[in-house]
């Protein structure tokens, strides 16, 4: 018997031509051939064909070798037979396919197979590949960057360094991976952050209310107590950095917080403010055995309450209008201050011409021949005295009118200039004012609010 048989499995006769037209009786008895004659005679006669309408009957047993089906009916019941004796139960009596070995019906061999039916063998290496699938899972790889921290029955067990390990599966050992080399930023109030908190409010020293959104650059350095001291580590971060935080913008002025802010494009220069905010920071995080390493804190943004807003630009125009009244004020001193040395000049001119024409006139009365009595001499005098006056007029001027012609311009421009809102001009002796001469690079300072 061989599997390449043709008719292997085959249940119709070999000399019928088509395959599909199977005996449909399965219980027919074996038809043995007469002796002698009538066993040729029998064999001589052709078959009786049955009327039409009626199936057509098997004349005697197949021909040829065994049916698949009934070789796998056959093992599945020496299965059952020695699962039997294994659970010390009767064995089970075998089918009617088995004892009369005919061709297996189509109702036969669609009967679905319980677990019954499987072997030892069969449930042993199902078994088998089960367990090894089970400790296939337990390998897994530690990155050059990572650690490994393993636990025993939801214990911490051990550390792993980087490289392939193995573990007992789940439930009995389980493996978390901690990346204890890379840089991890916590962003707190930063509109473009994943977490999209809100900006949290702080008092600065000048009593103005600022949102500040911030990041925290941290890094894990004891993977152990990141993961066992602390249910939610970058929650604590963040508290303890805010605290930190509010601690300091509570003794800054909202001038210097604007300038820690930290622009898109542009490094953030560690600051003494910030670097105090950090050391803070990094010794509640050492007191709480947390493993977390501070690296820096960045301010991200600055948002300021609507009033404070407005009381901020009402006091930057009010500060832009005074510096700008100190810088009319240096400016028409300065031109005071030039006028009044032309005007010396001139005024020290015409004094040395007046005193030498006086000096002539004296010497012309006193070398005249005959010389003039006194009266007509003093006359002569005042005459000369007169007509100097015309010439050098500035000798003769009062102090008072020398400061007016230094002061003519500026009093022009101080009438011509408008009185804007509250900001009072400086008086001219106050232009030397050291508050707002502290404070004049600000004028046409961009982001003023002016």
């Amino acid at each position: 018997m061989s599997i390449n048989d043709p008719q292997w499995g085959n249940s119709h006769r070999p000399e019928q031509k088509d395959p599909e037209q199977a005996p449909d009786n399965t219980g027919a008895e074996p038809v043995q051939p007469d002796a002698g004659g009538q066993g040729a005679e029998s064999q001589s006669k052709p078959p009786v064909e049955p009327p039409v309408g009626e199936p057509k009957k098997p004349a005697g047993p197949p021909e040829g070798p065994p049916d698949l089906e009934v070789l796998w009916q056959q093992l599945v019941h020496s299965a059952r037979c020695k699962l039997a004796a294994l659970l010390r139960r009767e064995p089970p009596p075998p089918p009617a396919t088995i004892k009369a070995a005919p061709v297996v019906t189509q109702e036969v061999a669609d009967e679905p197979l319980n677990w019954q039916a499987l072997s030892v063998k069969s449930w042993l290496m199902g078994v088998a590949l089960l367990l090894g699938a089970w400790l296939m899972s337990g390998f897994y790889l530690v990155d050059a960057n990572q650690r490994g921290v393993l636990s025993r029955f939801g214990v911490i067990a051990s550390t792993e360094d980087p490289g392939w390990h193995w573990r007992w599966p789940y439930p009995l050992e389980s493996v978390r991976l901690v990346n204890v080399t890379s840089d991890r930023t916590l962003e707190v109030g930063v509109p473009a952050s994943a977490n999209r908190q809100a900006p949290v409010l702080m008092l600065t020293a000048d009593q103005n209310l600022a949102g500040l959104g911030y990041a925290v650059v941290y890094q894990v350095v004891d993977p152990v107590a990141y993961l066992s001291r602390i249910e939610t580590p970058s929650d604590l971060l963040g508290l303890v950095a805010e605290t930190a935080l509010r601690q300091e913008v509570a003794q800054q002025p909202l001038s210097i917080l604007q300038g820690l802010l930290n622009k898109p494009g542009t490094e953030n220069a560690s600051s003494p403010v910030l670097e105090d905010v950090r050391q803070q920071a990094q010794q509640k995080l050492d007191t709480l055995k947390a493993g977390i390493q501070i690296k820096s804190i960045q301010i991200k943004d600055i948002a300021l309450p609507g009033p404070v807003v407005q009381a901020i630009k009402q006091a930057d125009q009010e500060a832009q209008a005074q510096i700008k009244a100190l810088r009319e004020a240096q400016s028409a001193a300065g031109e005071s201050v030039i006028k009044a040395r032309k005007l010396a000049n001139q005024l020290q001119a015409e004094t040395a011409g007046y005193t030498q024409e006086l000096d002539v006139a004296v010497m012309r009365i006193n070398t005249a021949n005959p010389k003039p009595e006194s009266d007509a001499a003093l006359n002569q005098l005042a005459e000369a005295n007169v007509r100097l006056r015309q010439q050098y007029p500035l000798v003769f001027d009062s102090y008072a009118d020398l400061v007016a012609k230094t002061q003519a311009g500026s009093q022009k421009k101080s009438k011509a200039a408008p009185s804007g809102g509250d900001a009072s001009a400086p008086k001219t002796t106050d232009w030397r004012d050291r508050e707002l001469m502290r404070n004049r690079d600000r004028v046409d300072r961009p982001g003023s609010g002016s």
